[in-house]
Order: C-alpha cells, then structure tokens, then sequence
C-alpha cells in the first residue's frame, strides 16, 4: 500500500508541475497576444488618420469599381483607355466586368454612405470567412482584423477581401463539386490571379468541381460582359499589360523583388508565372498524395506570388490556410503582426526634388494621395516584398506542417481508443 501511495503521489507532483507549467505558458501567450494587440492598434490609428489627411480612405474602391459602376449606369465603358496616362493614376479600372456589375447599384448612394458600406462589408467578410472555417475564439478574430494586410485592404477599400469568404465556403463545400466549382469560379472571375486554386481541384481529383469552376469562371467573365456589349474587351489584354508595366514593379511581388535585384523589367514581369506554375504544381501533388489541406495552401500561396501586380492586401488570403490548419487561437496566429514589420524594412523613395514644397510630387493628377503616387513611382522595394512573402510563406508552411502532424496523430489515436479494454 505504502508503493501505490507514493506512486500516485508522484502522480499527482506530476501533473501539479504540469498544470503549473502550462499556466505560466498560458500567461505568457496571454501577456505577448495583449502587447501585440497594442502595438498593432497603434499602427492602426497612426495608418487611419494618416488615410483620412492624405484621401486616402477608399480611393482603390472609388477608382476600380465606384466610378466603374456609374460608368456602366450611364451606358458608358468603365474602362480606361490602355495606355499609361490613363493607368497611371493608381486606381484603375482593371477587374472584370462582374464586380463592376454587382456594385454599380450602391452608385445611386452618396459616396460617404457607399465607401463606409463598402468598408463594413470587407471587415465582415474577413470575419465570417474564419466563422466559416470554425474559428470561435475572439483574439483570432482581433489579429485577423487589425492585421496590415487586412487593415490595407479596408483603408484603400480593395475588392479581394470579399474573396476570402469566398475561398473559405470551397474548402468547406469542397465534397459538393457544385458549390465549390461556382463559388470558386466566381472568386475567379472577380479577380484573375485566384486561377492556381485550380491545381487544388485537380490534384485532389475533383473533377467535376473544377469543370464547374472553369465554366463558371468563363460564364461569370463573358455574361457581364455582353451586359456591357462587350466594350472594351479587345482592349482588355493590352490594358492589363500596360497596368502590369505600371504597377508589377511597385508593389510586393515577384517581379518587384527581380528588379530591385536589376533584372530587366520584361524578365522581371514574366517570373511570377514561374511560380504560379510551380507552386501550382506542388499543390497538384500534394493533393495526389492525399494532403488536402497542404494542396489548398500551396494553391493559395501560388495564386498570391503567382500575380505580376500583388498588393498588400492579397496577403490576406493566408487566413484560411491559417484558420483551417488552426481554428483556435495559438502562437501561429501571433505570426500575424510581422507583417507590420516589413514596413519598417528600407525602401528606396523619391528624392527630396521629386517633392514639391506644398507636399506634392511631381506629376501628381489631383484626386490622387500622395502616398499613393510615390509608393508606384518610387524605386522598387526590394525588402519589403521579400519580408511579405517570407512571412506567409512562413505562416503557410507552418499550417501545412501543423495539420500534417496533426492529420498523422489522428489514426493513431483512433487505432488506440478501439482497442479492448
């Protein structure tokens, strides 16, 4: 008797140091999650006050579907001609006609009532997006919506948070080849560079969802499209090259990396595809492999290098491979805030006589933010993209590598409780 005694007492000191270790684990999380939180709200407000005194505050909606819209209510093309003086103002019209459709009705608003809709729906599609993938815990929801590229994407009032919610419902329905096909083929025909979660679709086999995506994606391009009489679609593919001229270079991509690093601008535009192709392609097996969650994130991280122009908004799209891989709350989520850091990384800028002394710079059309037309006419920023890509690729592979560990442990466990007792 005196052995078993000591035996559960040990037990017990056991699990005493257990529980004691994990509460301090706990309270550290706890300590760090609330400093970052700080940090970042302060980041915050310096960001929002600092949209609002330079116009700032939905100047991407105003120009890529605002305007397009009242053009299209007018029986006027929403696109601009494809040269670079009427790209060049930072927010053109780009995307294909099916956007510009849906929101050409909220036009008939005044603009203050529009732009704030507009940026209560994003925030609302980041957050049903994680409710979507069984994310319950509020500090996830807080890292998510106060994290740079989400926070970006609401300023500037940019379309491809609404994509988020998007891919999130075609990995939920992803055994239901119709709603994943359609909901997947229209986040396609929103914004073209989604096209590699194809690999995703195939390298899982499921062939019927990616029919139904490729036919929806091409019906949901030409429909609006003939609502439009098909005006400007011959000029289409030029307008986009001439935007990627533009913009490629400017913004957090492959190809600002490439001619940061002085590789010729033709060279530079081309090597995304590249990657688009060989992430696409690692997804494509990884799905064959039985790693469905691994192929979603590849094909995520793909169609984000994957993309000639990337802003920093598109970053957004990790939280679903995130909140997948990990639906509570975690030290993964608190990789989030490092993308405030890339914004402390060296980033060339315009010399002090590309200024003007009324704070303009040169060449600056009115109605455009100044930090806008110097962000896409200063030199590339090499670090700042490297950081953006090496923190989701970061954050991508982490999740894989977690729901890999994960999905292994699972048989073992379950083999384990079948056992007889």
């Amino acid at each position: 008797m005196s052995g078993s005694h000591a035996e559960n007492a040990a037990v017990v000191a056991e699990r005493s140091r257990a529980v004691s270790v994990g509460g301090l684990r706990g309270a550290g999380r706890d300590a760090l999650f609330i400093l970052l939180v700080l940090a970042a709200l302060v980041w915050t407000y310096i960001w929002v006050r600092a949209a609002f005194r330079d116009g700032a505050i939905g100047f991407d909606f105003e120009g890529t579907l605002w305007n397009a819209g009242s053009a299209i209510l007018d029986g006027r093309s929403p696109y601009p001609a494809p040269v670079a003086g009427e790209v060049d103002v930072g927010n053109p019209a780009l995307y294909p006609p099916l956007l510009m459709v849906a929101v050409a009705p909220l036009t008939i608003l005044p603009w203050t009532a529009g732009v704030a809709i507009w940026t209560l729906l994003l925030g609302a599609s980041v957050a049903g997006a994680l409710y979507i993938l069984g994310v319950r815990d509020p500090r996830c929801y807080a890292l998510a919506l106060i994290s740079a590229p989400v926070l970006n994407g609401m300023i500037w009032g940019n379309a491809t948070l609404l994509l988020v919610p998007m891919v999130a419902l075609a990995w939920v329905w992803r055994d239901r080849w119709a709603r994943a096909g359609v909901v997947l083929g229209l986040a396609i025909a929103a914004k073209l560079f989604l096209w590699p979660l194809l690999f995703w679709l195939l390298g899982t086999k499921r062939y019927r969802a990616l029919g139904a995506a490729v036919a929806t994606a091409c019906a949901a391009v030409v429909v609006p499209w003939a609502v439009l009489g098909f005006d400007g679609i011959r000029t289409y593919p030029k307008l986009l090259h001439v935007a990627e001229g533009l913009f490629g270079l400017h913004g957090y991509s492959i190809s600002t990396m490439a001619s940061a690093l002085g590789v010729s601008d033709d060279v530079a535009l081309r090597l995304p595809l590249a990657a688009a192709v060989g992430l696409g392609a690692a997804a494509l097996v990884t799905g064959r492999r039985g790693n469905d969650t691994a192929a979603l994130s590849l094909a995520v991280l793909a169609a984000i290098l994957g993309s000639s122009i990337v802003w920093e908004y598109y970053y957004a799209l990790i939280l679903v491979p995130l909140a997948i891989a990990r639906p509570r709350f975690s030290g993964l989520w608190m990789l989030l805030p490092l993308f405030y850091f890339t914004h402390r990384l060296p980033r060339p800028q315009l010399t002090s006589a590309d200024i003007e002394p009324g704070g303009s710079a040169c060449c600056q059309p009115d109605g455009v933010p100044l930090s806008s037309w110097v962000f896409n006419h200063a030199p590339a920023g090499l670090w700042p993209a490297v950081g953006h890509a090496l923190f989701a690729a970061l954050i991508v592979l982490l999740a894989v590598s977690w729901a890999r560990a994960h999905e292994e442990r699972r048989p073992s466990q379950m083999r384990r409780s079948t056992r007889p007792h």
